[in-house]
């Protein structure tokens, strides 16, 4: 929650760009993914944090033919033109390579946290190490 802090308080806008393969595989249905997303956002309300200004699902499974399944950046690109977001100074964090594949593809800067990956992406071995980085690295 820190970190979260951190970014709202440096300006930043913060969303979930998500794959969601299990709604597509029928293992839980796409109502099940909007229950626990409305629990997070309750539960930084709780914690005097502004709620993720929007949620970008992919529903789809793997083997589904689809443009936003990440590593693709069309679900980070829609709420660019959404929300007119500049993507030069903007950040796609994620844990797997994928994320930050997601967003270069959408012209951002993608970002690994939590696993070190053989990659030219920047990493942070948390989101509050990169947090601080951002603080101050204005």
């Amino acid at each position: 929650m820190k970190a979260l802090h951190i970014f709202q308080d440096l300006g930043f806008e913060l969303f979930i760009v998500t794959n969601q393969s299990g709604v597509g595989r029928g293992y839980f249905s796409l109502e099940n993914v909007y229950v626990i997303h409305r629990q997070l956002q309750n539960d930084l309300r709780e914690n005097k944090l502004h709620p993720f200004k929007d949620f970008a699902i992919c529903p789809h499974s793997p083997d589904d033919i689809c443009q936003c399944r990440k590593p693709s950046g069309q679900m980070i690109q829609d709420l660019i033109t959404k929300y007119h977001i500049n993507p030069k100074k903007s950040y796609m964090v994620g844990d797997k390579l994928i994320d930050a594949e997601s967003g270069k593809n959408a012209g951002v800067n993608g970002i690994l946290v939590r696993v070190s990956q053989k990659t030219d992406f920047p990493f942070f071995k948390n989101l509050l190490d990169f947090a601080h980085h951002l603080k101050s690295n204005p």
